[in-house]
């Protein structure tokens, strides 16, 4: 006799070790190793604390449940902050959906969708589905702040993200919160970007600039790198934050200042601070002019007055 499969609804949640393979190299195995398993016990810890389930560890990943979306957004705090002081950073990432629980595991589209919100999350990031923002407490939910949309296999629409803060933001955060909308959309208008290879220097600043970036010579900025596409990706300006989406074959990196690689195919992330964009590969050294890469950094018009 068949055993019945049944489905329910949780909140899934993914959280992976960014850096430790660099680490690796720079303190050596032992240590590396050592401080690894640590943040695999802590965010352990973390979710049993509130009473979810790690359901397993994969590598550098864990792979947890909860029964409320409260609960998650309460140990993925907690992960967050018991790496504020290590050599290490996490990236967490949990959507609310039907998955079918089996021996200890679960299976399903839903499992599958966290683990792609997870994978965009950068380090020191809690990234979620609207799922989730729509089942959190009113309290909670004021800590959301919309990212983009996303197309994820399976669903039929788009599905929206939003970045989870577990911290207060910093003064110069973009994503910082006005009380008024009208003070928001004054100091967002003001924002500028510069991007420049080898040859050429772009500025953007008022609504609907772009900026493409592609092997063709019609592109704003030209690369003969040979991962590049004929149109690579374009970079807009939208009501004073910027966006970079890629159409090429190889997909785009971009290494935001003191971050891991973001690795961005089909799909569509916002530039902030300073950082590298490189298409299609990955550059020896972030920090230093590489051939084929492009620097860009973001910054407010009103420091130039």
């Amino acid at each position: 006799m068949e055993t019945e499969v049944t489905t329910t609804e949780i909140a899934i949640l993914f959280s992976d070790i960014v850096g430790s393979t660099t680490l690796y190299e720079e303190i050596g195995d032992i240590e590396a190793h050592h401080l690894v398993v640590q943040c695999l016990d802590t965010m352990r810890s973390a979710v049993e604390s509130v009473g979810g389930t790690l359901l397993r560890t994969v590598g550098d990943a864990v792979l947890a449940k909860f029964n409320v979306c409260d609960d998650a957004y309460l140990a993925a705090r907690e992960m967050q902050k018991s790496q504020e002081s290590s050599q290490l950073s996490i990236r967490i990432g949990f959507h609310w959906g039907e998955a079918i629980p089996t021996q200890g595991d679960v299976y399903g589209n839903a499992v599958n969708i966290a683990a792609r919100v997870a994978g965009l999350a950068n380090g020191n990031e809690i990234v979620v589905t609207r799922e989730v923002v729509d089942r959190l407490s009113r309290e909670y939910r004021a800590d959301t702040l919309f990212l983009r949309k996303i197309n994820v296999k399976g669903l039929h629409t788009p599905t929206a993200l939003f970045r989870l803060r577990w911290k207060p933001e910093t003064q110069n955060s973009v994503s910082r919160i006005f009380t008024h909308r009208e003070k928001r959309t004054h100091e967002l208008a003001s924002m500028k970007i510069e991007l420049s290879n080898d040859h050429k220097t772009v500025t953007l600043q008022a609504h609907g600039d772009k900026c493409t970036i592609g092997r063709e010579s019609e592109n704003t900025l030209q690369t003969t790198h040979g991962t590049a596409s004929r149109l690579h990706a374009t970079i807009t300006c939208k009501q004073g934050k910027f966006y970079l989406e890629d159409a090429s074959t190889n997909g785009t990196y971009v290494i935001k200042t003191t971050q891991q690689p973001v690795f961005v195919h089909r799909e569509t992330i916002t530039l902030d601070g300073g950082g590298v964009i490189t298409t299609g590969f990955l550059p020896d050294d972030a920090s230093v002019k590489q051939e084929g890469a492009i620097r860009y950094i973001t910054s407010d018009l009103s420091d130039d007055a």
